[in-house]
């Protein structure tokens, strides 16, 4: 009996060697499952089990998972940062609802253009300094939503690729949002008299598109090739004439007015005024945007409800 009584005492004195004391929020290094020698990377705790024998990760952020992928380790797969700098250099948190202040123009940020990959990824490094961009998830979300609106406000002069994604934007500094304020915000915002005039649409595609090189510059060529969707007529004084075939007769054609969309009729990544065409087709209401793809300057996307389900798009006639 004293001999079982020492084992069961060993146990638990293993056991207690394991558990850890980390708290959520946490920096942690977690050891890469298989590999030799052993590896180690960079996460977060999210959540204890057990008493702190097992953690709940998110792990560095990669190109499947820019938030960061969460997995479940036992404590002795774990252990503290051996230089973890919590970050005195960071940025204070502002309260919720502070408008975090861009950049100055001078410093590197040309004042009102679109903005350059350079200057946005500087911006991002200004806000998240050199800590963990995980220990602070509300920081976090509030320093992504002002790269967002930065974005949003001026407009970009590049494309959200993987490289600004993944790379110069590494460590937890990228979010779906960012790269759809890219997307969504590609050159000058257009003005609400740009969307004036005649645009002959066609269904859920915008045509063909190629792309080919004439000495140094590239030509970008578009061309009707999807099924015909009548034309969009948007009249300076509020009114719209929807044509559905271009060849309908006047008593086919829907008419009714637009007014500029509201803040929260629009996606929180979405730069520029939009409209919004009251009882259109079949009584619905109908959102008409700029394209902001380049090669397709000029065009319209046309869609229903808040998700804008595409109905089609249009390019002037």
């Amino acid at each position: 009996m004293p001999a079982l009584r020492a084992l069961v005492v060993l146990l638990a004195f293993a056991a207690a060697a394991h558990a850890q004391n980390f708290k959520p929020g946490d920096a942690v290094e977690y050891k890469v499952g298989g590999s030799t020698p052993p590896q180690w990377e960079r996460g977060t705790i999210v959540k204890a089990y057990e008493g702190g024998k097992q953690y709940l990760v998110r792990e560095k952020p990669s190109r499947f998972f820019p938030e960061g992928f969460e997995k479940t380790y036992a404590a002795e797969n774990l252990r503290a940062p051996k230089d973890d700098k919590e970050a005195k250099d960071k940025p204070v948190a502002p309260k919720p609802g502070t408008t975090i202040a861009p950049p100055k123009a001078g410093a590197g940020v040309a004042a009102g253009g679109p903005l350059t990959k350079a200057e946005v990824v500087a911006y991002a490094k200004s806000l998240f300094g050199s800590g963990d961009p995980f220990a602070d998830g509300d920081k976090r979300d509030r320093n992504l939503n002002a790269i967002r609106d930065h974005i949003k406000a001026r407009g970009v002069d590049f494309a959200a690729d993987d490289t600004f994604k993944y790379k110069d934007l590494p460590n937890g500094m990228y979010s779906i949002h960012i790269g759809s304020a890219v997307e969504s915000n590609y050159g000058k915002h257009p003005k609400l008299e740009d969307y004036y005039g005649t645009y002959l649409l066609r269904t859920t595609n915008r045509g063909s598109k190629t792309s080919a090189k004439e000495g140094g510059r590239v030509v970008v060529t578009t061309t009707d090739a999807q099924y015909e969707a009548g034309a969009l007529v948007i009249a300076k004084g509020g009114t719209f004439t929807w044509k559905l075939g271009r060849t309908d007769p006047e008593s086919k054609w829907i008419t009714g007015k637009w007014r500029e969309a509201t803040a929260d009729e629009m996606q929180p990544w979405e730069g520029g005024p939009m409209l919004v065409l009251e009882k259109a087709r079949q009584g619905e209401d109908y959102t008409v945007r700029m394209c902001r793809v380049p090669g397709y300057e000029k065009w319209i996307d046309v869609g229903m409800g808040k998700g804008r389900i595409a109905a089609s798009y249009g390019r002037p006639e």
